[in-house]
């Protein structure tokens, strides 16, 4: 199957129909990646999402990571798709005054400031709840809207480390080792949706909003609730394992090999077969003494000498490329999988077969290629209806629903209170979208 293309704003509503969340709007106050993130994830489902951003300070993400293409950065539109832009300044009351007239017409309301900004300038829920009694607040932050920790500065690489993630990842020889993208970010935008929907789902019944509160630092517990859950009945912990094996508490059998053309596979033989070692033995070419050593027949037995069957199966997958390795290993039903970087993932036939792969033609950029949805629904599929968003390209469109009048929104434009669209940090001499 290849890419699924289309163009900017093509919702194909005539093939698909409308999406599961469509007439839901979310106004989404929240800037990088955990309320972004959540926006996009209801944006691709037909979700309203309306993004606003301080005059003159687009989100950084517009212009983050190194790698460019045409011009810009390509982290902004993993999050921006399926969104409007407008401009408002919260700081002053012609805009405060907007929002709450954009909240008035809203389902929900998302922010990932830090706790008690939305106070600061008389947005807090008492007073959105005024305008919309049904609005649900979802908020997001470091460690929560209270606590000790509340006012702390919030970020992904700080909650795997105070979450408990980091301790457990990586070897005894590496120490701490983080995830190699923004996990935490990431886990948590999917409980902030999740928790939207329950909300809008309780609202059905109630008639009344509520807050939703979720934080990085919860998503990172609830990333190794079975390890936790087993430290907190029986004190049991769970250092860092040997090399090469994924988990402190399990065998050789679990971990990650390379062959012998520098590829890497990761060996899941501990599980869902009779007889483990003996048949990862027999895939590998282990001699017969090796195979049938009464040592290595049980769990407990691998688990005793973890590093010793490591070092014996690490030298014979060094001799097998992978292809060869990967034959041997499905003959013996021993789960396998290969290690993919970027330049094979995206080329997988199973990846592309579910739609992992998207093509769109974006305005004065051309054909560029996005992440996929990983949410399939036969019905009412999710879908890429609109390319991302530029500064405030929204403005006249939002305001004018709102009933701002063309001279009004000029008066608001010149005084700062939306700001000039398509603001360019010209120190940086690089496109914004």
């Amino acid at each position: 199957m290849t890419d699924t293309t289309l163009t900017a704003g093509d919702a194909r509503s005539e093939t698909v129909g409308p999406g599961p969340l469509a007439g839901v709007r979310v106004v989404e106050l929240g800037m990088l990646l955990a309320g972004p993130f959540t926006g996009r994830l209801l944006g691709d489902m037909g979700a309203e999402i309306i993004k606003v951003e301080p005059p003159g300070q687009p989100d950084p993400l517009r212009e983050w990571g190194k790698a460019r293409y045409e011009g810009r950065s390509l982290w902004w539109p993993v999050q921006s798709r399926n969104k409007k832009c407008v401009t408002l300044n919260l700081r002053e009351e012609r805009g405060q005054q907007l929002l709450l007239a954009l909240a008035q017409q809203s389902d929900v309301l998302v922010e990932n400031f830090r706790p008690g900004t939305l106070e600061k300038w008389g947005l807090g829920p008492d007073r959105l709840w005024e305008v919309n009694p049904r609005l649900v607040i979802a908020r997001v932050s470091g460690y929560g809207q209270t606590g000790p920790y509340a006012q702390r500065r919030g970020q992904d690489l700080a909650a795997q480390a105070l979450g408990g993630l980091m301790a457990l990842t990586g070897s005894n020889a590496t120490g701490p080792m983080p995830s190699g993208t923004f996990i935490v970010d990431y886990m948590a935008s999917m409980h902030f949706a999740m928790g939207m929907m329950i909300a809008l789902a309780a609202r059905e019944r109630t008639g009344a909003g509520q807050v939703v509160d979720t934080c990085l630092l919860n998503a990172a517990i609830a990333s190794h609730l079975q390890e936790g859950t087993t430290f907190l009945n029986t004190a049991q912990e769970y250092p860092r394992p040997p090399g090469g094996i994924a988990h402190a508490h399990n065998t050789a059998l679990y971990g990650q090999y390379e062959t012998a053309d520098g590829q890497w596979l990761a060996l899941i033989g501990e599980f869902y077969i009779d007889q483990p070692w003996q048949r990862v033995a027999r895939a590998v070419g282990l001699p017969d003494e090796v195979r049938d050593d009464p040592r290595f027949q049980s769990v407990e037995g691998l688990l005793t000498h973890q590093v010793e069957t490591r070092d014996v199966l690490a030298s014979a997958i060094r001799t097998l490329k992978l292809g060869e390795a990967m034959t041997r290993f499905a003959e013996e039903d021993v789960l396998v999988a290969p290690v993919l970087g970027y330049r094979e993932l995206f080329d997988d036939p199973q990846v592309r077969h579910n739609g992992m792969v998207l093509t769109a033609e974006v305005p004065d950029v051309g054909e560029a290629k996005f992440v996929g949805i990983p949410i399939r629904l036969s019905g009412t599929p999710g879908e890429l209806r609109t390319t991302p968003p530029t500064v405030g390209q929204h403005n006249d469109e939002i305001l004018a629903d709102l009933g701002c009048t063309s001279d009004e929104i000029t008066a608001l434009r010149a005084d700062g209170v939306v700001g000039a669209e398509n603001v360019r940090r010209r120190e940086t001499g690089i496109a914004s979208w």
